[in-house]
């Protein structure tokens, strides 16, 4: 069948449309547009392009000020006039604000903006909160649909009319696939045996290790835990630049016999299985998968009280939220959940139940798909 018309997926790096958003482009693609990518390769272009897409790339940076975005500009530029686009769908800040204006100034006749959790937030800088409000404000005039995926986002939005020239529609994240995460059906084949037959008790964290997420936090709570019971591991998933500090924080709170830090892993599910909770310690997020994907495989949460995570769960009923740096109250919440584990997996199985009803893959792909439906409509 004849392709309706020429669709752009563009982020700042390959990862975040790799990780994310391929269903999103498979759903397009069943609705027979033709969808591209645009992205700098840091390692995952290849596997886009093996899902059936093309892929441009750019030498976009993370940092607004690296004069290689000024390149990806003009490479930009000349992709969108070239490719007579009929929708630009921009992901992740630097990606988000470039690609807005140039849509704009090529005529792309549809620029969609998923914002993946304003930079501005409750607990962010007050300068910084100025400057990247400022900056959100500016690019939203260049935007003609806004998908935001937390209610705060939402609210603020609309009540600082972020987006004069367009609308502001709330879609819940990017979907947790409850098949593959889903804890009748993950098999602990390939688990090293230390771990899937541990008698200790087990919580986990996945992230990013940068300072953000706050793994130093999680490592106090661990600490003020041990004070009370000593018989259990935390296991940190994931990479970063805050590595190697981490890891010495550990060793000098005395929890080197505790603490394992797993780096970054594929299967990251089977070490959700194993585990009695999710700790997650982060200052500013948007919705995030990590804590979503825990919830689908039936664990209690234990968290700061920010926004996104406010979204997935309910205090005393799927996990408990706490004030952010309380780490006292992360230790208390922690030890309750080892005291009383029947009760943790009641509260996981109230996650999982909230995760189908209203943060699956399946409910999320059918809310764009009436979105781009209704946008792609109106020609």
């Amino acid at each position: 069948m004849e392709s309706k018309g020429k669709i752009l997926f563009l982020a700042t790096v390959d990862v975040t449309i790799y990780a994310f958003l391929i269903p999103h482009m498979k759903l397009l693609k069943n609705m027979d547009y033709e969808v591209e990518v645009a992205a700098s390769n840091i390692g995952f272009s290849n596997k886009i392009r093996e899902e059936g897409f093309k892929v441009y790339n750019l030498p976009f940076s993370r940092n607004p000020l690296d004069i290689s975005n000024l390149k990806a500009v003009l490479m930009l530029y000349r992709i969108m006039k070239e490719n007579n686009y009929i929708m630009l769908h921009t992901h992740t800040p630097v990606a988000s604000f470039i690609g807005r204006i140039i849509g704009r100034i090529v005529g792309v006749p549809h620029i969609v903006y998923t914002a993946h959790g304003f930079h501005f937030h409750e607990l962010g800088n007050p300068f910084k909160n100025f400057v990247y409000f400022r900056l959100e404000k500016f690019a939203g005039r260049f935007t003609d649909v806004s998908i935001t995926i937390n209610k705060d986002d939402y609210k603020v939005a609309i009540e600082k009319n972020i987006f004069p020239n367009g609308r502001v529609v709330y879609v819940k994240g990017v979907g947790v696939d409850t098949q593959k995460f889903s804890p009748e059906k993950v098999s602990l084949e390939g688990l090293e045996p230390s771990l899937s037959n541990s008698s200790e008790t087990t919580f986990i964290s996945v992230g990013r290790l940068d300072r953000e997420k706050h793994f130093a936090h999680l490592l106090e709570a661990f600490s003020l835990v041990k004070q009370k019971r000593s018989d259990f591991k935390f296991l940190i998933v994931g990479d970063g630049t805050e590595g190697v500090y981490l890891k010495k924080l550990s060793a000098e709170l005395n929890l080197q016999n505790q603490v394992e830090f797993m780096g970054y892993v594929k299967g990251v599910e089977k070490f959700l299985k194993i585990s009695r909770a999710f700790v997650f310690a982060s200052s500013r997020e948007g919705l995030p998968v990590s804590l979503m994907e825990a919830m689908a495989m039936e664990k209690p949460v234990v968290a700061y009280d920010i926004r996104g995570v406010r979204d997935l769960v309910e205090d005393g009923v799927n996990g408990f939220l706490v004030p952010f740096g309380d780490t006292e109250a992360l230790a208390e919440k922690i030890v309750y959940l080892m005291d009383n584990p029947n009760i943790g997996k009641e509260m996981g199985k109230k996650g999982r139940e909230k995760i189908e009803k209203e943060f699956s893959l399946e409910v999320v792909l059918s809310q764009l798909e009436r979105l781009y439906t209704e946008v792609l409509a109106n020609e």
